[in-house]
């Protein structure tokens, strides 16, 4: 019988340094994921395709490609809960994930873009950063002191943030100033480095539990749907997180489609320009929020406030659609940020306190549902609304808004009702 690597003492507290530095991988994670979902995506898809298309293929591939990545993020997490390796429980995962996904994040670079082109690498990007991600997700239940979750989801999701301004900041801005292939290069550069550094980081407390089994592969996809009789309605909480990021995932998609048909900025580098703009207003509210209500969940609760900015962003959607200049826009977009900044942290830390220890890959990676499942469902959908006339009208965009709120009211019901406030 082979011996159990070495446990490491349970940690009472972490410094700030060490807190900050697990955090990196949410950096490198949206330097990947932030820039493509906002501008090259759907970019790389309008370029390949008819504006009577566009959305709608841009919310199928988006769709598919998101129900493999959800599959892989499950079975990763579960694969790194039963790891037995003396390099750690998550860090095997956690590096196999990045080393994958750098071919498919240079595919645009090594070959002319074509529809075919930018779904292999728009899969193979979403299915290995989601190998990744699920070694990364559970390490906030796995060592993170409870009265420090706060602080680090809060840290998690200002890095989020952060690694959407360098996204958005610098990789949109090369894109503007037609330095594309120095902007793809970057992207997987900037995964590389946060990823490592994080795997440093967490060197110390990744370790294995001492009942830790081996898993057969015939057992994986049993242990994938097997979950324990008492979920502290943790089950309940995910599928209110799935409902608010249909809001979020819809316009985080489809933001752009908005800017060229209501605004009328259809110049690919003003464009370019514009979301650069946007988003960097947009970030810095974000990162303001995030941090903020990261630290008032540690005091006050966390569910009350998922509540209120689930609600605020249902009105913002209703009302969104009279944004028809720049100026307006961004208003309502700072407003729209500030909602998902708290829901970035707040969310994160409410689903850590309610993952069980034991089995917090598995569990943090059916969290990951949340964010996942949204991702399967909302594109197409939207992507049919807006394209049901034809190319994308103000009238779509209205119906779009509308099932937005809805979305977001629901999930604010379903927390109110079945989530306990902790």
């Amino acid at each position: 019988m082979s011996a159990v690597p070495e446990v490491a003492e349970p940690v009472k507290r972490l410094s700030m340094p060490t807190l900050i530095m697990t955090s990196t991988f949410n950096l490198g994670a949206n330097v990947v994921w932030i820039p493509y979902n906002l501008l090259l995506l759907p970019l790389l898809v309008q370029n390949t395709t008819t504006p009577a298309t566009k959305a709608t293929i841009l919310g199928a591939l988006v769709g598919i490609t998101t129900c493999v990545a959800i599959v892989a993020n499950v079975l990763a997490g579960i694969i790194s809960d039963h790891t037995r390796s003396r390099f750690g429980r998550r860090r095997p995962i956690l590096i196999g994930g990045m080393l994958l996904a750098i071919p498919f994040l240079l595919l645009p670079v090594l070959f002319r873009p074509t529809l075919l082109i930018v779904c292999l690498s728009y899969l193979g990007m979403q299915v290995f950063t989601n190998v990744s991600a699920a070694a990364f997700q559970p390490t906030l239940a796995d060592f993170i002191p409870p009265e420090q979750r706060g602080v680090s989801a809060g840290l998690k999701g200002l890095f989020t943030l952060a690694g959407a301004a360098i996204g958005v900041g610098g990789i949109t801005a090369l894109f503007a100033a037609n330095q594309r292939v120095l902007a793809y290069l970057l992207i997987p550069l900037f995964f590389t480095l946060t990823t490592l550094l994080n795997a440093f980081a967490m060197r110390k407390y990744d370790r294995p539990t001492p009942e830790v089994s081996h898993l057969k592969l015939g057992h994986l996809l049993v242990d994938m749907f097997r979950i324990q009789r008492r979920s502290n309605g943790f089950f309940w909480f995910i599928f209110g997180s799935f409902l608010i990021y249909i809001g979020v995932s819809g316009f985080q998609f489809f933001g752009v489609y908005y800017i060229e048909t209501i605004l009328h900025i259809t110049n690919q580098n003003i464009l370019a320009s514009t979301v650069v703009v946007v988003g960097l207003t947009s970030l810095l509210v974000s990162m303001v929020f995030s941090i903020g209500a990261g630290i008032l969940s540690d005091k006050v609760g966390r569910r009350n406030i998922i509540i209120a900015s689930a609600l605020l962003a249902a009105v913002v959607g209703l009302i969104f659609p009279i944004a028809r200049t720049l100026s307006i826009f961004l208003v309502f977009a700072a407003l729209y940020s500030a909602s998902s900044g708290v829901i970035l942290s707040v969310d994160t830390a409410l689903t850590s306190d309610l993952v069980p220890k034991k089995e917090a890959g598995k569990y943090m990676a059916y969290a990951n549902l949340a964010t996942g499942l949204s991702n399967v469902v909302a594109p197409p959908i939207f992507g049919l609304i807006l394209n049901f006339q034809g190319a994308p009208t103000l009238t779509s965009f209205i119906l779009f808004f509308i099932v937005s709120a809805v979305a977001y009211t629901g999930s604010a019901l379903v927390m109110l009702l079945k989530v306990s406030n902790r």
